[in-house]
């Protein structure tokens, strides 16, 4: 069985390939340690939908908002940063007070589902990452969500994990 260049199989997961983009947003650093992400990132997230963020953001790819892990000091446990934007056209470098951008590199990412009640779904995902043997380069990870994040029952965001191929 041949596979595309776009998709491999990494320990029994499919990985695709995604070229790399660059997200315009807001950002924070954080890290897993006593619940501290939790609180960051629901910060972060109130505060985009408060300061409209999304209608913030110039030369937008599209509507879809991405939050993008980066940074990362070591694995999981370590400090990391979480910036939520959108996908821009360019690489922007004259940003407005208090916007970050954070370039995507072209990357192979195992790709899961967060299906259902949010942000129930979300978490059993990542912590289902966390437990496993995948063979992550802690480069960038990201959630997408698209237009079946906004469909009534569906609720689905995209996680997209880089791994070593």
């Amino acid at each position: 069985m041949s596979q595309s260049d776009a998709t491999k199989k990494t320990a029994n997961i499919e990985a695709q390939a995604i070229d790399g983009f660059h997200v315009v947003g807001i950002s924070a650093m954080t890290c897993n340690k006593n619940g501290q992400a939790a609180e960051d990132i629901n910060a972060l997230w109130q505060r985009f939908y408060e300061k409209d963020m999304l209608h913030k953001i110039e030369d937008r790819a599209e509507n879809v908002i991405y939050a993008v892990y980066s940074d990362y000091e070591g694995d999981h446990t370590k400090p990391f940063r979480v910036t939520i934007g959108c996908k821009t056209r360019g690489a922007a470098n004259d940003l407005p007070h208090g916007l970050h951008k954070i370039h995507v590199p072209s990357a192979h990412y195992a790709m899961f589902a967060a299906r259902g009640e949010q942000p129930k779904a979300l978490l059993k995902t990542w912590e289902g990452v966390w437990k496993s043997n995948l063979p992550r380069t802690y480069v960038a990870d990201l959630e997408i969500y698209g237009p079946r994040f906004f469909e009534e029952g569906l609720h689905e965001i995209l996680v997209c994990v880089g791994v070593k191929i």
